[in-house]
């Protein structure tokens, strides 16, 4: 999610450098644009980061109880 929003900025950053009457604004925004494409990258990373250090279940695997313990009950 933090990636898409980063990529809109960029997007919009782009789009504002297109429609830019000064150099200097133009190149503003193609700078923040470059900026907002490295924040989505690192985005991406620290989300796969977070994925893989997430502990896998502590809790065993459910299995369906045996023919006999269902009638017991």
């Amino acid at each position: 999610m933090e990636k898409a929003y980063w990529l809109s900025r960029k997007r919009a950053s782009l789009k504002l450098a297109q429609d830019a009457t000064s150099s200097q604004a133009r190149l503003v925004h193609y700078d923040l644009a470059g900026r907002y494409s490295v924040k989505a990258i690192s985005a991406e990373t620290q989300a796969s980061d977070f994925a893989s250090a997430v502990p896998r279940s502590i809790f065993p695997a459910c299995t369906l109880p045996d023919a006999e313990w269902a009638d017991d009950a």
